[in-house]
């Protein structure tokens, strides 16, 4: 299994090129600044101790949230705004775009965006696709809404089994390039691993000069 985070970040660089409506890393213009991005949440066991760790090294972050999730902790999604994050749209309830027809994916980002709207005070301008199944439903809706997809740079599988904390820390310094778009996850699958590798990666990078803003 560990051969999929090399896969898919290898692989997103060279899809990058085809579809430059999709966000996969932003110009920086050299800078050393990355991009890290959670998907999953909110949770209550892992939202908070993220943004504790975030909060700690003076870095900012863009959290992915499933309407379902948030509809449930309402106070998450505005802890995670007032702290000065960008809060981006999964889905409502985190199914497969390419198994979902597209008026029900649709209905579900459109649910979406407006809870997350209602709860922050803040407009929502970027989506990611559940598992990174961009299709043409997404594409259409994020031009028809003013949204725009975002995908990533680096993918370290922190959601894999066989992934532990020593890997997502070597695979992010290893891959990570100014601009890089860093997928981890809001999620207690990750519990073990994410917040370890998140606090010692922020101590690490910025100590090397690194910064870490929202989208």
């Amino acid at each position: 299994m560990r051969i999929v985070p090399p896969l898919a970040t290898h692989g997103g660089r060279l899809l990058a090129s085809w579809f430059p409506d999709l966000l996969w890393r932003v110009d920086s213009g050299g800078d050393k600044v990355a991009y890290l991005t959670f998907d999953d949440g909110p949770t209550a066991s892992l939202t908070e101790p993220l943004l504790e760790r975030l909060a700690q090294y003076d870095a900012t972050a863009t959290f992915f949230l499933i309407g379902g999730h948030a509809e449930a902790h309402p106070h998450l999604v505005r802890a995670i705004a007032r702290a000065g994050h960008t809060v981006g749209n999964h889905t409502f309830t985190h199914p497969y775009p390419w198994q979902t027809p597209a008026t029900t994916l649709q209905a579900q980002l459109d649910r979406t965006t407006k809870l997350l709207q209602d709860q922050t005070g803040h407009p929502v301008r970027y989506v990611r696709p559940p598992y990174g199944q961009i299709n043409g439903a997404v594409r259409q809706w994020c031009e028809l809404r003013a949204h725009r997809a975002v995908m990533w740079d680096v993918m370290p599988g922190d959601f894999l089994p066989n992934v532990d904390q020593p890997y997502i820390e070597r695979f992010v310094r290893r891959h990570l390039r100014p601009g890089s778009i860093v997928v981890l996850h809001d999620n207690p699958i990750v519990d073990d691993a994410t917040p370890a590798a998140l606090d010692t990666l922020l101590r690490t990078l910025t100590a090397d000069g690194w910064r870490f803003e929202a989208l």
